[in-house]
Formats: C-alpha cells, structure tokens, sequence
C-alpha cells in the first residue's frame, strides 16, 4: 500500500493469476516483456511455486522490472482493486476477481486459461465492454506486444480507455443498485431462499 501510494492516480496496473496452478514460464516471460514495453508502474502478485521456489527467479529481466514496478507473493486483491491509484487488472477472468473488479470499478485486460474463464472473458470484451480480451497468436501463446496493446488500452487515455473506464463504472453502479434493499440481486435471493424453504416445508 505504501508504493501504491507514492503512484499517481490510476497509474498503476495490478497483475494476479490463478492460486491454484503455476504459470507456464513462457507466459510470464511474456508478461515480464510486456510490462517493460509499457513502461508504466505495476504490482504483479506471482506466487511461489509447490515447491516453495520463487516464480519470480524464472523472468529474465527481474532487476528491470523491479525498478518500474513492484513483484510480492500474496497482497489483498479488494484493497488492492479499490485503491485509486490502480488504473487496470491484468487477470485470468476466474469469477471472484471478475466481479472484484467489477465492483471497485477497474477496467480488466482478459487473459483467461481455462474453463469457465473464457466465457468471462467474452462477457467482459463483447457484453460489458468494460475490458479488452488478448489474442492468442498462431504459436498458441499470448506474445509481449499483445500484453503491450492491452495494457496499453485499458489503462490509457485514448477512446477506447475511456470507454472501458465509463463501463465499469456504469456496471459497478449497476451492481450497487441490485444489492440494496429491494434490489434486483437482493429480490431474487429472497425468493430463491423462500422457494428452498417452502419445498422443504412438504416433507
């Protein structure tokens, strides 16, 4: 929190993958170009490996990277999402972090994975259009340009930026909304307990 703090507003990108597996080298080796690319700050969580080995070792131009942004193991994604000097979240589109940024109003660069996260990451690109999904080149992998433009778009001051920056806000807002009291989130979760409840009720 201390280096978000010394960032200026919605400059810094915040960067977290999957718990649950390791990241292949080669896509970290592309983040790492990526990032060097852009040349704007970032905090990348990249979590040790089953062995206890730190990911970090594999990038090839660590000693670089860490005089643009910052690398740690573990951080808190809500506090992170919410601060405002994180500009976009470079993320594998699982659905927790989906609906953390969506709620703390952070446009998303969509790198998904597997299963349900490429769905996500459609709804994100082409329904909500409050992110933009990279492509994955003719060598079946995400190359560093492609990181570049993505970042680049969602965390700059160009058109489509701003677009993605009005979207999340207009989804968060949304979302808000469904959560009060007699909201539509809050309506439909009542009548699903009810409904549980009432079927219980028969035997």
């Amino acid at each position: 929190m201390d280096w978000l703090n010394s960032m200026d507003k919605g400059s810094a990108i915040y960067i977290a993958f999957v718990s649950y597996s390791e990241l292949s080298s080669q896509l970290i080796e592309e983040i790492d170009h990526g990032l060097l690319k852009c040349g704007r700050p970032f905090l990348w969580v990249i979590r040790k490996g089953k062995d206890g080995y730190k990911m970090e070792n594999k990038l090839s131009c660590k000693d670089k990277l860490e005089k643009l942004g910052k690398i740690v193991s573990w951080c808190s994604q809500v506090d992170v999402l919410k601060h405002p000097f994180v500009g976009c979240f470079l993320t594998h589109c699982e659905w927790n972090s989906t609906l953390e940024s969506i709620a703390s109003k952070i446009p998303i660069v969509a790198c998904p994975l597997r299963n349900d996260q490429v769905c996500n990451a459609k709804l994100i690109q082409d329904i909500w259009r409050n992110g933009v999904r990279v492509n994955v080149s003719e060598k079946d992998v995400v190359e560093r340009d492609e990181f570049s433009r993505c970042i680049t778009i969602a965390i700059g001051d160009g058109e489509e930026g701003e677009e993605l920056r009005r979207n999340a806000k207009k989804w968060s807002d949304l979302a808000k909304e469904a959560m009060k009291e007699n909201g539509t989130s809050s309506v439909n979760l009542k009548a699903f307990a009810n409904e549980i409840l009432f079927d219980h009720s028969k035997y």
